[in-house]
C-alpha cells in the first residue's frame, strides 16, 4: 500500500483541508453526542433539578447545549449567506424528550458540518460572534459536549 493509497492520505490537495480529519471530528461529536443524549434518557426524573453549575439544574445544561448546536447547525447551512440567518430558537419540549432533541440537532449538526467542503477556511455564523471557521466551531461544541457528559 503506497502512501497515496492509505486512508485519509493523498487527499490534501481536493480543496484544501484533510477530509479525514473533518471525519475524525464528525466521528468523535458523534460519539460524544451518542453518549450525552444516552445520559439524558436514563436519567431518573428527581436527577434532573439537581444542581449543575453554570446552567442551574441539569434540565437546563442539556437545554442550552440542543441550543446551542441548532444555532451552529443554522449558522453552518447559511455559512455562505452574506448576513446572519434569522435565528430560530428551540422549543422547550420537557426533560423526558431531551435526549432525543440532542440526537435530533446534533444530526442537523454533522450533516451540515459534512457537507463543508474545507471547514478550516469556511467560516460560519454564530450567534453574536460573527463568523468563525467552522472547525473551531465543532471543537468548541465537541468541548462543551464532553463536558456535559462528564458532568452527568
Amino acid at each position: 500500500m503506497t502512501s497515496s493509497t492509505k486512508p485519509g492520505e493523498g487527499r490534501e490537495g481536493e480543496g484544501g483541508a484533510d477530509p479525514s480529519s473533518q471525519d475524525a471530528v464528525a466521528a468523535e461529536f458523534a460519539r460524544e453526542l451518542t453518549r450525552v443524549a444516552d445520559g439524558f434518557r436514563r436519567l431518573p426524573h428527581s436527577k434532573f433539578a439537581l444542581r449543575l453549575e453554570p446552567y442551574g439544574d441539569r434540565a437546563q445544561a442539556g437545554y442550552w447545549l440542543a441550543s446551542q448546536l441548532t444555532l451552529l447547525a443554522q449558522g453552518m447551512e447559511r455559512w455562505d449567506d452574506p448576513r446572519p440567518p434569522g435565528w430560530q430558537e428551540l422549543p422547550v419540549l420537557g426533560v423526558f424528550a431531551l435526549g432525543d432533541q440532542l440526537t435530533v440537532v446534533g444530526n442537523d449538526l454533522l450533516a451540515a458540518y459534512r457537507d463543508l467542503k474545507d471547514p478550516g477556511a469556511t467560516l460560519v455564523w454564530t450567534p453574536g460572534e460573527g463568523r468563525v471557521p467552522a472547525d473551531k466551531a465543532m471543537a468548541a461544541v465537541l468541548e462543551s459536549t464532553t463536558a456535559l457528559r462528564l458532568a452527568l
